[in-house]
């Protein structure tokens, strides 16, 4: 099922560049497709009743979602969920799903977690929203610099707008317009930045300019953006000469084309070329943040001025969050937008930063719960210990199967490999994403209990899973190695 614009999908909901000229054995992609095909009827014939669901929801919503992704994540059709408890969620059918996927990185506490859950009662009993301060800000924020070292913070409700408000702070702090970013990368449904280099592996990134990475965006809005090549130090260096940069925005290793990891020389350039230049180095750890505890910047040494993320901390209460230095926030305290007394009339145009919403205190209740109770060091630690039986379990039945692919791993997120060389661009990880392959694979593993991660990324360790539940992947993803490589 390809959405209406006839171009795949990523792990985001848009517009990515999968591999053009497939690495895999055209055979093995030949029985993908022989396998999409037998277990998509199984599954229509496993989930009546989300099917009939989904009849009804067409005529209220288009593709009969409340939000597009829903439908465009998979291309067989989504269930209708009902309940979830711990690593597995329940449909309307009655099936359940060990989760591996962890809702794109928002369920990474598991479904219902205890602390998480109590913490929104109480909070719910007492008031879920001020519009003032509530005493849980300074309790998250002091966790928060445990994790990833920067002083203070902000909130929002997504890591979309926690991405937006500090590109905003960024132009005010130096004075310039230009935002860089790399391809392969995914910072949020925010227009400046979903766009990408045109494909020339022989010009390299930016050759031939920019295209959009999703309809609807405004036009002019990538004029002031350029992408680079993920790993490029030189690239780097030679556009922050032009001397025009604000920011430098990045993910600390790459996963949304599969998994791409930073080299040492371009974190290296990355620290000291960025701040040299005048810019400031934004890190987003969305998507790695639960990974490995302090995400990819403790882990690879980045050292940025701002740090951005959210999603999951608050076990799906929308957060997001924006870490910055003590010298940034004093460029906020001296912009505050609508500052009574500036002047007579009271009109200051400060930062272009908050929301009605943000910092609400349902957000910030759930979101200190997580952050002291389920995503610890110690948790962290364990859920690598998971990704790492996972990772051996899974190759073995990849060098079992005489496949020449391997398994990659950042603590609990693993990636199927399907090229015999680490990435190190966005191109090179975008070569591992074979529709066919990951299509088969995550229908297989659905009408087996298991719900896979989607097509860009690979299966990620809930911190409510156990070394049962990763024996599970690893016992239903070889039953899919041995259909895939089946001869006859």
């Amino acid at each position: 099922m390809l959405p209406k614009s006839c171009v795949p999908v990523t792990a985001s909901g848009y517009h990515s560049r999968v591999a053009s000229t497939p690495v895999a054995d055209p055979a093995v992609i030949a029985r993908a497709r022989e396998i999409i095909g037998r277990e998509s009827a199984a599954f229509a014939a496993r989930t009546p009743r989300s099917a009939g669901w989904l009849t009804e929801a067409r005529t209220r919503m288009p593709d009969g979602v409340p939000m597009s992704w829903m439908a465009a994540l998979q291309r067989h059709p989504p269930v209708v969920a009902v309940r979830g408890a711990g690593p597995r969620f329940w449909d309307l059918d009655g099936n359940a799903y060990l989760d591996f996927n962890v809702a794109d990185q928002s369920m990474a506490a598991g479904f219902a977690a205890p602390p998480i859950a109590a913490a929104i009662a109480r909070q719910a009993e007492l008031g879920n929203h001020f519009l003032l301060p509530t005493a849980e800000a300074i309790d998250v924020c002091r966790l928060l610099t445990v994790q990833f070292g920067l002083p203070q913070w902000q909130f929002t409700l997504s890591a979309s707008g926690a991405n937006t408000d500090a590109l905003r702070l960024a132009r005010v702090a130096t004075g310039r317009p230009t935002v860089l970013i790399f391809d392969g990368k995914y910072h949020g449904h925010v227009d400046q930045i979903l766009w990408s280099s045109r494909e020339d592996r022989s010009g390299g990134a930016g050759a031939h300019g920019l295209e959009a990475d999703a309809l609807g965006l405004d036009p002019e809005s990538g004029r002031h953006v350029d992408v680079l090549t993920y790993n490029d130090p030189a690239a780097l260096r030679a556009r922050l000469a032009r001397g025009d940069v604000a920011a430098v925005l990045l993910e600390p290793a790459m996963t949304n084309c599969g998994l791409v990891l930073p080299q040492p020389e371009f974190v290296a350039a990355l620290n000291a070329d960025v701040r040299a230049a005048g810019a400031l180095l934004i890190v987003d750890e969305t998507h790695t943040q639960f990974a490995v505890y302090g995400g990819g910047t403790r882990r690879f040494g980045f050292e940025p001025d701002m740090v951005t993320g959210g999603k999951g901390i608050g076990g799906g209460i929308p957060i997001g969050v924006v870490g910055m230095t003590d010298a940034l926030g004093g460029v906020m305290t001296g912009n505050l937008a609508y500052w009574p007394g500036l002047d007579e009339t009271g009109d200051c145009h400060g930062v272009a930063t908050g929301g009605t919403l943000y910092a609400n205190a349902m957000s910030l209740s759930a979101a200190r719960a997580g952050l002291a109770e389920i995503f610890t060091q110690a948790a962290s630690d364990r859920v690598g210990d998971l990704g790492e039986r996972l990772q051996r379990g899974l190759q073995a039945h990849v060098d079992r199967a005489g496949l020449p692919w391997t398994i990659d791993r950042l603590g609990g997120r693993v990636q199927w490999r399907l090229t015999r060389e680490p990435p190190r661009t966005g191109a090179d990880g975008f070569d591992s994403v074979v529709l066919p392959i990951c299509d088969a694979r995550k229908v297989f593993m659905a009408n087996r209990g298991v719900w896979d991660a989607i097509a860009a990324a690979g299966p990620s360790v809930s911190y409510a899973a156990g070394p049962d539940d990763i024996d599970a992947y690893i016992a239903v993803a070889g039953e899919f190695l041995e259909a895939l490589t089946a001869s006859g």
